[in-house]
């Protein structure tokens, strides 16, 4: 028998005894007694269904109406369960950081705004099996969910005159959302630096095939124009395969040793003829060895990506100069000069190396081009990203380098920072994992 009915009896017990002594009569006493009785009920009613329904509200989970309330704040993934008239009646920890506004006993659909969400509900306690719904949460950062609902199996203490409750999952579905939409801007991206080679190609080779078709000069003029074409159609689908090679082993990092120098020297070797058309000088200042670990090939073409870039965009006469040296102790916050290339330049960590307290290897890059406005640094290393009237632009890149100097650093578990004022130029500064000599071994 429950305590407060014991409560209930010896006091009703004792009133009777007091008024006895105390000379009461009968019907008085009869009164009390009935009077007593029947705030004990109404007391005993209102204490029995105050019984919390959530831990969120008691931090008290051996009283919880869920039964699984325990497991539930344990997920990552926000839970709410509600009754047939949708009425919230429980909520795990997550749910209650995703809807700080929630409450016990709230229409879930105050919550939740879906126009499906009550017949996702209907669904369950009509015993069907429903789609789960994709539902977006505004805010600052917008996220996406999934919700998914299923029956809640009755706890066999528990009242099931209340009928069937429904549990709702949110799954957040944010990042495959999002990499949905990368990949579609991709697609979309390729498609359309493809297209327009191909059109120009087919353009010209329809008219040399009619009214040019005897023009020596034309013809001559024409073909050079598809050459340049196709040498372009060819760097874009050569840097696609790159980039996709360089993310799919993006996680190994690499374990042999390379040379950092021997990079820049190869580098500078590549774009040599270039920079000589546009009488701009290369210029190398530093230790001729830079030994990092790091696969030799990807380095050579990171860096390849960021001088052919520099001489692109930097104005006849001018030069690129290359700075190698050695950071010991590095910390976060290291990188960058104490002496910014002019006072306005604008900096940004693209990427900072992982491991603080190691030795890293650090090649900079500055050129003395154009420069571009602060806004566009956090999305220079996007794929097919480019700088409205640059002269890289102009030129026709691939708009793939950078992002390629982007994941080669991540592989290579290093850093890239970038530093640019309008009308001065640009630095780009690489930091990879210097490989330490072997004892015995001169450093050069």
């Amino acid at each position: 028998m429950d305590k407060s009915v014991y409560f209930v009896i010896f006091g009703l017990s004792g009133l009777l005894i007091i008024g006895a002594f105390a000379g009461v009569s009968p019907g008085f006493l009869a009164f009390f007694a009935a009077l007593y009785v029947g705030l004990a009920i109404c007391i005993f009613i209102l204490v029995r269904d105050k019984t919390p329904f959530s831990p969120v509200e008691t931090g008290d989970t051996s009283k919880t109406y869920d039964p699984a309330a325990g497991i539930a704040d344990s997920f990552n993934e926000a839970v709410i369960t509600v009754n047939p008239d949708r009425r919230i009646i429980f909520v795990n920890k997550a749910a209650q950081t995703l809807f700080p506004e929630i409450k016990i006993g709230q229409s879930v659909s105050r919550v939740i705004r879906h126009p499906n969400l009550k017949f996702l509900i209907r669904e369950v306690i009509d015993e069907r099996n429903p789609e789960p719904i994709d539902y977006i949460l505004h805010g600052p950062v917008e996220r996406h969910f999934r919700i998914t609902a299923s029956e809640l199996d009755n706890d066999p203490g528990a009242d099931t005159e209340t009928g069937t409750r429904v549990i709702l999952v949110l799954y957040d579905t944010t990042d495959i959302e999002r990499a949905n939409t990368l990949r579609g801007e991709f697609l979309a991206n390729a498609s359309h630096e493809l297209k327009t080679p191909v059109a120009s190609l087919l353009g010209y080779i329809e008219t040399l095939n009619g009214h040019a078709k005897d023009d020596a000069e034309a013809r001559d003029r024409f073909l050079g124009i598809m050459q340049q074409q196709a040498e372009r159609m060819q760097r874009l689908i050569d840097d696609l395969l790159s980039l996709r090679k360089i993310e799919q082993i993006e996680h190994i990092a690499p374990t042999e040793t390379g040379d950092l120098f021997l990079a820049a020297r190869a580098a500078a070797e590549a774009v040599a003829p270039m920079a000589q058309n546009r009488k701009i000088k290369t210029k190398y200042y530093g230790p001729k060895s830079l030994p990092v670990i790091g696969q030799q090939d990807e380095l050579v073409q990171m860096v390849l990506n960021i001088i052919d870039n520099a001489v692109r965009m930097s104005p006849p006469g001018s030069r690129v100069t290359l700075t190698g040296s050695t950071l010991e102790n590095w910390q976060a916050g290291d990188g960058f000069p104490d002496e910014k290339i002019a006072p306005d330049a604008s900096r940004r960590r693209i990427i900072n190396p992982p491991t603080a307290g190691e030795t890293y290897a650090v090649l900079r890059i500055c050129d003395e081009g154009p420069g571009f406005k602060s806004e566009h640094l956090p999305r220079l290393t996007e794929r097919f990203y480019r700088i409205v009237g640059d002269r890289s632009s102009q030129d026709r890149g691939t708009g793939l380098g950078l992002a390629i100097v982007k994941h080669i650093t991540l592989r290579h578990r290093g850093g890239l920072l970038i530093e640019t004022a309008e009308g001065v130029g640009t630095e780009f500064t690489l930091i990879l994992p210097y490989a330490m000599p072997e004892k015995g071994e001169d450093e050069t």
